[in-house]
């Protein structure tokens, strides 16, 4: 003789189920298929709220390259060296569309004006996407035991 899962649960189950609270006073639980969709929500949400992390991730590493491209200028580090040149080139082609937004007679200061205005530029911009990645995010419950279909 084989015993279902609901036969099992009903073996189990006191014999005295009567409780001493009214009806109304009792609180009932959410559906299975109610929390079975507040949870596919939350796990929806947590990929959002990934996406919106490896979105600011990429902005705040655009923002330091710019950052070190900077500093390894202003302090004058040598161009020749192939670190500096790829970190500088990097910085270049990321700044692109700032080049030349105000200009200033000392070349360093120029550079580290413009360069730091884009820097400033990506990190708000950067921010904001994030931001918005993260409220598309469908909000739903955490997940702590399995939901089991009977």
């Amino acid at each position: 003789m084989t015993l279902t899962v609901r036969d099992r649960r009903r073996a189990r189950a006191p014999e005295n189920t009567a409780s001493e609270e009214p009806a109304s006073a009792r609180q009932t639980a959410p559906g299975r298929t109610r929390v079975a969709a507040a949870r596919g929500a939350w796990a929806a949400g947590s990929v959002m709220l990934t996406i919106a992390r490896l979105v600011r991730l990429v902005a705040a590493l655009v923002v330091l390259v710019i950052v070190v491209a900077i500093v390894l200028r202003v302090v004058g580090a040598n161009p020749a060296n192939s670190i500096v040149s790829d970190i500088h080139d990097a910085g270049r082609t990321l700044v692109g569309p700032f080049k030349s937004v105000f200009t200033i007679k000392n070349a360093k200061t120029d550079l580290a004006v413009n360069w730091g205005v884009a820097a400033i530029v990506y990190l708000i911009v950067g921010g904001f996407i994030a931001s918005l990645i993260a409220r598309m995010g469908a909000r739903g419950v955490r997940p702590r035991r399995r939901v089991v279909a009977e």
